[in-house]
């Protein structure tokens, strides 16, 4: 029996790949986001077909990253294939994508040979820096192939399928080619989580998320062998493809809001009505931790048992933007949490946010509030960069001062029973239950913004 070898490839992002520089619209940066979320998936697929090999030695992919099992008697010709692909990404991106390959023989412990995939894979990413490298430059997208990638987006919101030539494996099109894959939810298609109807959003401006899972390449370095890694990619992959789709369809008031822009094993980015993206995000929350309490429970830590996310309102190119930093942000700050807004919250905190917001609204519709008593409330946080649940915010040394102008500031005409009992809730959700408490909750200032969204909308 020949040796078989193990095959892991990645293609990463320089960092400006999808940022809106100068030149780059909408419909190109949304077809810059499926090629990220598909590229990693034809390839593979690709050099099966190119080998005459089944489909069965792919063992996972993604849109960023795959793991083949070959015979080695096909190592020289995957190593050209690969050099191949890489040369087209390098080409299509002008060098703002980057795909590195490593691969080892099937001898030993899982873990010996995923050690000596991530050396392997370490060696391929590093570059020797030339004197060039330190001169300054300016960001430009005008070297990258952008009617590739707009075309990409037209074809997006009908295809069916998605093809590629062995001649050019990462220049696939929508549509049939040499190599042409079904997109779809069976087990011979290609997972395809695609959504960009945005006909029901209500706003010019919407807002992007992005949801990931917390450390999970710890928790996949940790799988004790090969068929457990095999398991929680399938595991991570299958959820986010599936449960996001069907959140789409299933949950009220979300047809035609949400555009999904890509979606792997890492997490998923959209972009849609804030009110939706809100509710979609709630649900992924609950339904992840229950499928972590009832698959993961048994591995040991907590890495890959929690997600993050972080939203940003705006044009969707700026936004989605955004949230990519703003992720980082809260995973750093504290894991299983959220960035809105410029505060990092818990999950448990958007319930209070939420509510803010429905009583700054009967405020404004029921008693007469003016608007601009938000603008007024907002004054109270300060806003030096963003704000964590785990960082101390200003004290208030004379706590009743602070009551008082909270109350000047929603004073109205109104002075009805109902009214009052409406501006002690809203009190009570800024600085809490505790008539000694002397700090704002980060939820408050949140749920200003929302209000401040509402109110616009």
């Amino acid at each position: 029996m020949s040796i078989q070898i193990f095959v892991e490839g990645k293609i990463a992002s320089k960092g400006e790949f999808l940022r809106p520089l100068e030149g780059r619209n909408n419909s190109e940066l949304l077809g810059r986001h499926l090629y990220l979320s598909l590229v990693g998936e034809v390839i593979p697929r690709a050099l099966l077909d190119h080998l005459g090999l089944s489909k069965m030695l792919l063992g996972a992919s993604s849109g960023a990253n795959f793991l083949l099992l070959l015979p080695q008697e096909f190592q020289s010709k995957t190593e050209d294939f690969l050099r191949l692909a890489a040369a087209n990404i390098e080409e299509l991106t002008a060098g703002e994508l980057v795909f590195n390959w490593a691969l080892t023989e099937n001898l030993g412990d899982w873990s010996v040979v995923r050690k000596r995939l991530f050396e392997e894979m370490q060696r391929g990413m590093g570059t020797k820096a030339a004197p060039e490298s330190f001169l300054p430059f300016a960001a430009t997208s005008s070297g990258a192939d952008r009617d590739f990638f707009s075309a990409l987006a037209i074809a997006a919101p009908t295809a069916v399928s998605v093809g590629v030539d062995d001649a050019s494996p990462a220049r696939f099109v929508f549509g049939e080619s040499k190599f042409t894959y079904k997109l779809g939810y069976d087990m011979d298609s290609l997972p395809w989580t695609a959504h960009l109807d945005l006909t029901n959003l209500r706003r010019r401006k919407g807002a992007a998320m992005t949801i990931a899972v917390d450390a999970l390449e710890i928790r996949l370095r940790r799988a004790s062998n090969v068929e457990e890694h095999l398991r929680l990619s399938h595991l991570y992959k299958g959820f986010f493809a599936g449960e996001l789709q069907t959140l789409l369809l299933r949950l009220p008031d979300c047809t035609g809001k949400i555009a999904i822009l890509d979606s792997g094993i890492e997490g998923f980015t959209v972009y849609g009505d804030v009110d939706a993206l809100l509710k979609v995000s709630q649900e992924i929350h609950r339904l992840f931790q229950t499928m972590a309490e009832v698959t993961l429970g048994d591995l040991a830590g907590a890495e890959g048992k929690s997600i993050s996310a972080a939203l940003a309102a705006g044009e969707q190119a700026s936004a989605v933007a955004e949230v990519s930093s703003a992720l980082k942000l809260a995973q750093a700050s504290s894991r299983d949490s959220i960035y809105l807004f410029g505060r990092v919250l818990d999950w448990k905190q958007i319930p209070d946010a939420l509510e803010i917001r429905e009583l700054c609204l009967r405020m404004i519709r029921n008693y007469g509030a003016s608007p601009q008593f938000v603008s007024e409330l907002s004054a109270f946080f300060r806003e030096s960069g963003y704000q964590s649940l785990r960082r101390k915010t200003g004290r208030f040394e004379r706590p009743w001062r602070l009551y008082r102008r909270l109350s000047l500031a929603l004073e109205t005409e109104s002075e009805s029973r109902d009214f009052e009992r409406t501006r002690n809730r809203l009190l009570a959700e800024f600085i809490g239950k505790n008539a000694g408490q002397t700090r704002l909750r980060p939820s408050g200032r949140v749920g200003l913004e929302l209000t401040r969204i509402s109110i616009n909308a």
